[in-house]
């Protein structure tokens, strides 16, 4: 069966106009879409960084399907560019990332994009062992942690053969941060949870 395209020519210009308009944005729209996506698929990053691709695949914290390469380690730029930027290269930079950054700053300033209410947290809930109070840390009075990458280093990409997304204990004791409470063992500050009863083992000790 043909299809007659005669109608055509009877339609208004106004109509026309716009049946062509329409077609070439969706044209546009499902380019840059199929562009977008071939941009920042995490297929890119495996075939050079196949092990750090493994330890994000199998990271509880921001796992495969939920948060890509691309949430973390690319410029999230503004919705509007600033004076000094060339507003052609910008939304073709927020459209099309060109680049991806290992840098603590990029990386912190995602961390911020995606969790904005953690830093004012002043315990973390749903905590088993562990309490953190981020607004005693992160740019606080005494502490000036202005990076989150300073405990949380290993959070999506864990080098250790136990996993944890918890920070390590002994980052805690560097410097100057925690050395008089290891001394005084007060571990009662962080862990709420008591996972040895300090005094019970002492007994058994002395009854050896």
């Amino acid at each position: 069966m043909k299809i007659d395209f005669k109608f055509v020519s009877d339609l208004p210009v106004w109509l026309k106009t716009s049946i062509v308009i329409a077609i070439v944005l969706a044209i546009l729209v499902v380019f840059f879409m199929f562009a977008r996506y071939t941009d920042i698929d995490q297929g890119l990053c495996r075939p050079c960084h196949p092990t750090i691709h493994q330890m994000w695949e199998s990271s509880n914290a921001h796992p495969a399907g939920k948060v890509s390469c691309h949430e973390c380690h690319a410029n999230h730029l503004d919705a509007f560019p600033e004076d000094d930027t060339n507003i052609f290269a910008h939304y073709r930079d927020k459209i099309l990332p060109g680049h991806f950054y290992s840098s603590s700053k990029v990386i912190n300033d995602n961390c911020i994009r995606c969790h904005a209410d953690i830093p004012e947290l002043k315990e973390v809930k749903n905590t088993r062992i562990v309490k953190i109070s981020h607004a005693k840390h992160f740019k606080a009075e005494k502490v000036k942690i202005d990076d989150c990458l300073v405990c949380h280093q290993d959070l999506a990409h864990d080098r250790y053969s136990v996993a944890t997304n918890r920070p390590r204990m002994q980052g805690c004791f560097l410097g100057e941060c925690h050395v008089a409470d290891k001394k005084e063992d007060r571990c009662e500050l962080c862990h709420f949870v008591k996972l040895v009863d300090k005094e019970k083992v002492l007994e058994k000790i002395d009854k050896k």
